[in-house]
């Protein structure tokens, strides 16, 4: 007897759950016409709830219901485009952000493929401005990730992927840095209307790694020197630096190698000069005085003049 009144009572409230639950196609027709009023009335946000209990009652329902499931789901994109305007508006960045991707997302599942990008382009752009906020108060690691998102929905967003790279420079994470960088740049080259920030990019990308370069230098790794100098192959200063602290260092080879690249590298006569004297010393160093007077002719202009000429009496009576 307990176990059937038990079994009574399951029964009972199974009843009572498929009572409660059970819903009819007049019942979501209904709800739509409510959600359609505040559409039509341009109530788009208060609509919000009303379209997903719509298609809460609709998918409940079935088949039969389908045709207004779907008409639900694809009001939904808009409705939340306007909530997150709207938040926008109000300088509530975070939640708008959060709007504007719940609207790309169902506007992804109805294959609005113009829609998705488009609240994917907005959203890159509110996490653009959250970046620029957060850079202008030094605070570089939250500037980071607001950029890193930002770049994540619009990879093609040139003027980001540079604030991006300038937040990892800010930061000392270089290689990551010099990558966009060196994408912006390419993009310039491609595409006038990015010359700014590709000539932006050029100029960052050459202090930063000077700077690093320079740093470098004093703690007297000439392989980091070199690494640097690397990225930046036509920077008269950073060739410069490369000779001098490799000659400092005694590493002729490395003066030797570089030389002719740092010396082309230079506009300036006396820095010009500086170079050639710095490959001289290197080759007579070496041993071979033949390629050390070859390079202290070439010893012009600046305060190595004499010390040149001095240098090629020697080599040249040996």
């Amino acid at each position: 007897m307990k176990q059937a009144k038990l079994w009574g009572v399951a029964l009972a409230a199974a009843m009572t759950v498929l009572g409660a639950s059970a819903q009819t196609v007049e019942e979501v027709g209904l709800k739509m016409k409510e959600a359609g009023e505040l559409v039509n009335a341009k109530k788009l946000v208060e609509a919000i709830p009303v379209l997903e209990e719509v298609v809460k009652m609709g998918q409940a329902v079935g088949a039969d219901a389908v045709d207004i499931t779907t008409q639900a789901q694809k009001l939904l994109p808009m409705c939340y485009q306007q909530k997150g305007a709207n938040l926008y508006k109000a300088q509530k960045i975070d939640e708008a952000i959060a709007a504007f991707t719940k609207a790309g997302d169902l506007a992804d599942l109805q294959g609005d493929v113009m829609t998705t990008r488009k609240m994917g382009r907005t959203v890159s752009q509110l996490y653009m401005v959250q970046g620029i906020t957060s850079f202008n108060t030094k605070d570089y690691t939250k500037a980071l990730e607001s950029f890193s998102k930002g770049l994540e929905q619009d990879p093609d967003n040139i003027q980001l992927a540079y604030y991006t790279a300038k937040s990892y420079a800010e930061l000392g994470q270089l290689d990551q840095a010099t990558a966009l960088y060196k994408q912006v740049i390419e993009a310039g080259a491609e595409n006038s209307k990015f010359a700014k920030q590709a000539t932006d990019a050029k100029a960052d990308m050459a202090n930063y790694m000077l700077v690093a370069a320079s740093e470098a230098a004093k703690a007297g790794d000439i392989e980091k020197v070199q690494t640097y100098v690397a990225t930046i192959p036509e920077n008269a200063d950073a060739n410069l630096l490369l000779i001098q602290t490799a000659n400092n260092l005694k590493k002729y080879d490395v003066v030797i190698a570089k030389g002719a690249e740092a010396y082309a590298a230079q506009t300036d006569a006396e820095k010009k000069s500086d170079v050639a004297f710095l490959i001289g010393v290197a080759y007579q160093n070496k041993g071979n005085n033949a390629k050390a007077a070859e390079w202290l002719r070439k010893v012009t202009a600046g305060a190595n003049v004499a010390a040149a000429k001095a240098l090629l009496a020697d080599v040249t009576a040996a």
